[in-house]
């Protein structure tokens, strides 16, 4: 149609300037012009058609993938990607939809067309390959975080990178990094960003500040709570988080168990630990001298959720610090952690902890072994075992078992120092004394007995014949880390 057009005004030019007819030449100027202007509009027009036309499909294949009918929407992106206006809003939903077919490398590539991870381009592509990186297992974050950092390159103030931003940075717990993001984010009518902006400025110090976003979270999760249908239970928790961020730490765990009635799930409970957690804290903070009350609220919360690590071990910490009896503060701690469940492999810690302590380093490895049976993936307690086995056993089995357990330990925690410790031992009751040697060195800035890491360096040196060093380590007088 356009090609007509040109070849139409073409040809009318011809005539009007062929000078055969002055006159007709002065009426065709003024007809040439309505021409020009009413081919133009049949243009316009036609581009109108054509942009409506690529909406309709965009909006048709987006149904489709709401529908989660694929390949539908698959075939509408390629004919959107047709019109030639569209491109890049055919290829996100093309790729959506390739995912969606379990199709996930095909979707990759055709993504990194417009947004390769080495250098910025289609900012919404980059976030959709920051979201498929997030979602997959385990998380890449790395690769998440260069798409995220490439869209914001394009678009520093696109709010759908920036949340991701932000959400990836609370998920690291860097909150002041995750506050940058958050500051830069428009937080109206979404009380899960008022509700993270509340906890990063928690995190960050600014209690009070934390406490007028909760708020404002509160008021419109419980707005929400009104109108949804779906999601009800993610709502109610964020309440809950919201009501504790404002120190209102009874009103929010009672609000988890009114709507429960009292039939708690795992995730009800996981909600209720953090709640009892930070009461904990909060208490301790404002009312020190309160150790009573501190202790009741961590044994309320232990009822609630046994298998929480972090209030078990805040109550084994508090209770390290009780004036009363040895005798007395372990029946205690047997009385509250004795009642079955997950719980009891933290009594059995704490009872090989003050076995140790005294000396009985076989009974001790006895409470250990007890307390990893019962809960495998307790770091601290595989730790202590290890420890233990090294302290009690010359075993070349049992001793290479634990190196494998403590090997295990250091590759998820590569500088824990303990864990260094721990491996020395082993490593020197295998006479590996190189790797022991390396291992305690690294780990005697943070020992927590400086005196005995000093002595054990000192022995391996001695084995290695390097008496110099072990001199050196022999006279050291170590002060407290």
């Amino acid at each position: 149609m356009l090609e007509a057009f040109i070849d139409e005004i073409r040809f009318r030019t011809t005539v009007v300037l062929d000078g055969r007819r002055p006159l007709d030449a002065v009426l065709g100027l003024p007809s040439l012009g309505l021409l020009t202007a009413l081919g133009l509009m049949t243009l316009i027009s036609r581009i109108n058609t054509t942009a409506e036309q690529s909406d309709k499909l965009e909006r048709s294949a987006q149904i489709q993938l709401d529908g989660e009918h694929y390949v539908e929407a698959r075939l509408l992106a390629k004919r959107l990607a047709q019109g030639g206006m569209s491109d890049m809003r055919a290829v996100m939903i093309e790729a959506k939809a390739l995912r969606g077919m379990g199709r996930d490398r095909e979707a990759a590539r055709l993504l990194a067309r417009v947004a390769p991870l080495d250098r910025a381009g289609y900012a919404p592509a980059h976030i959709v390959q920051a979201t498929f990186s997030l979602a997959q297992q385990p998380p890449d974050l790395v690769v998440a975080g260069r798409h995220i950092a490439n869209a914001l390159q394009v678009d520093p103030n696109n709010q759908d990178a920036l949340e991701l931003a932000s959400r990836l940075a609370a998920g690291q717990k860097d909150w002041k990094l995750a506050l940058t993001y958050l500051e830069r984010l428009t937080t109206d009518q979404r009380p899960d960003l008022m509700l993270l902006k509340a906890t990063a400025l928690q995190f960050t110090g600014l209690k009070d500040e934390a406490v007028k976003w909760a708020h404002l979270a509160e008021l419109g999760l419980r707005g929400m709570m009104d109108t949804v249908t779906t999601g009800a239970d993610r709502i109610r928790y964020s309440i809950a988080a919201s009501l504790s961020l404002q120190r209102q730490f009874g009103p929010a765990a009672q609000s988890i168990l009114v709507a429960t009635r009292g039939t708690l799930t795992q995730e009800d409970r996981q909600v209720l630990a953090g709640i009892y957690y930070s009461w904990s804290m909060h208490l301790k903070e404002t009312t020190p001298t309160d150790q009573a009350k501190v202790l009741e609220i961590l044994e309320k919360g232990i009822q609630l959720c046994p298998d929480s690590q972090d209030i078990i071990m805040a109550f084994l910490a508090e209770c390290a610090e009780l004036t009363t009896s040895a005798t007395e503060s372990q029946r205690y701690v047997q009385r509250v952690l004795g009642e079955g469940s997950i719980a009891t492999s933290y009594l059995h810690y704490y009872l090989g902890v003050r076995d140790w302590k005294q000396g009985n380093h076989k009974t001790a490895r006895t409470h250990f072994e007890q307390s990893s049976s019962l809960n495998p993936g307790f770091k601290v307690v595989s730790n202590n075992l290890a420890m233990a086995i090294a302290s009690t056993s010359t075993d070349h089995t049992e001793l290479e078992k634990a190196l494998v357990m403590i090997n295990e330990l250091i590759r998820q925690e590569p500088n824990n120092s303990f864990f260094l410790y721990t491996r020395g031992h082993v490593h020197a009751k295998l006479e590996l004394y190189k790797q022991a040697a390396v291992d305690l060195e690294m780990a005697l800035p943070q020992a927590l007995d400086r005196a005995a890491a000093h002595a054990t360096l000192a022995d391996i040196y001695q084995e290695l014949g390097m008496f110099e060093l072990a001199a050196l380590h022999r006279a050291s007088k170590p002060t407290r880390p």
